[in-house]
């Protein structure tokens, strides 16, 4: 893997977040100067957005498996635009491999064939209604509206609690639908299917600047410190957390249902927010939707 730094062709590893060992550390010890496509300020801390080139090995893959996971028919054409690793501020990231370190060392997961902590790789589809990818005039500025949950993500990872004052009204993860329902309690919902994702990202959806006929929306790829999942029969809408001894929610397939409603595609509920950490940035089109 060469460093996703435009012009650096030195090796990088994933787990590093693509950056080469001298990226790496420019990242850590400042990251308002590590080389960005867009950066953004929050207070005295910085997110970079570098964007991935389209047809690289990094692009690819990323491509390949978001249609793979587009399993639930309902858009057509759709179509990767761009897509950016995120990096958080070097703090943020820290605290989820903490986190991950520490329900690793409670579920041994590695020697059982799985990822540190179970981690998973899982999308989350919110509105967002900033123009950062498409307004090269604004591309520092996030509107941080009431109604733009992809600011918060953005500046602060998936911290609910930076959604609380008056400044960050909107709880990040939690349903922009309208809709008050949530199945497996009061959590960040995350999905391995970019089709369910991409229902909540409706709010958000804007006209293709370069094809008017075509509709963008953004999601995000996420990792996420699955560790041991709950797995309820029955829907548990006040739920602040699982139950002692489990880590996540898992909303399988079949299960919880809700009048003569039952999951079709399956979802996680995470209830803190070091237990996730969004990697990968999203733009794509399509022709049609039908929700």
């Amino acid at each position: 893997m060469i460093c996703v730094i435009d012009s650096c062709k030195n090796s990088a590893k994933d787990e590093d977040h693509e950056l080469c060992p001298t990226h790496l550390n420019i990242w850590i010890a400042n990251p308002s100067v590590l080389p960005s496509t867009i950066r953004i300020q929050n207070s005295t801390k910085y997110t970079n957005l570098v964007e991935i080139p389209k047809g690289s090995p990094s692009f690819l893959e990323v491509e390949k498996k978001f249609m793979k996971d587009w399993v639930k028919p309902n858009a057509n054409g759709v179509r990767i635009e761009a897509i950016y690793n995120i990096y958080l501020h070097p703090e943020i990231v820290q605290n989820y491999k903490n986190y991950r370190a520490q329900v690793e060392d409670r579920g041994k997961y590695k020697a059982k064939g799985l990822y540190e902590g179970n981690e998973m790789i899982l999308y989350h589809g919110t509105d967002h209604l900033c123009s950062i990818i498409f307004d090269t005039d604004k591309q520092s500025l996030l509107c941080k509206g009431t109604n733009c949950g992809g600011c918060g993500i953005l500046m602060n990872g998936f911290d609910m609690a930076k959604e609380k004052p008056k400044i960050y009204p909107l709880q990040v993860g939690q349903n922009n639908q309208g809709r008050s329902f949530q199945r497996l309690g009061q959590g960040l919902y995350f999905t391995p299917y970019s089709s369910k994702a991409h229902y909540y990202g409706h709010g958000g959806q804007k006209v293709c600047p370069n094809d008017s006929s075509r509709t963008c929306r953004i999601m995000f790829m996420s990792k996420i410190v699955v560790g041991n999942p709950w797995q309820p029969h029955c829907v548990s809408q006040d739920a602040r957390g699982p139950p002692e001894g489990f880590d996540s929610t898992w909303g399988k397939k079949g299960n919880c249902p809700h009048g003569s409603s039952v999951l079709v595609y399956e979802e996680y509920a995470i209830y803190r927010h070091d237990a996730c950490l969004p990697v990968r940035y999203i733009a794509y089109s399509y022709t049609s939707t039908v929700e």
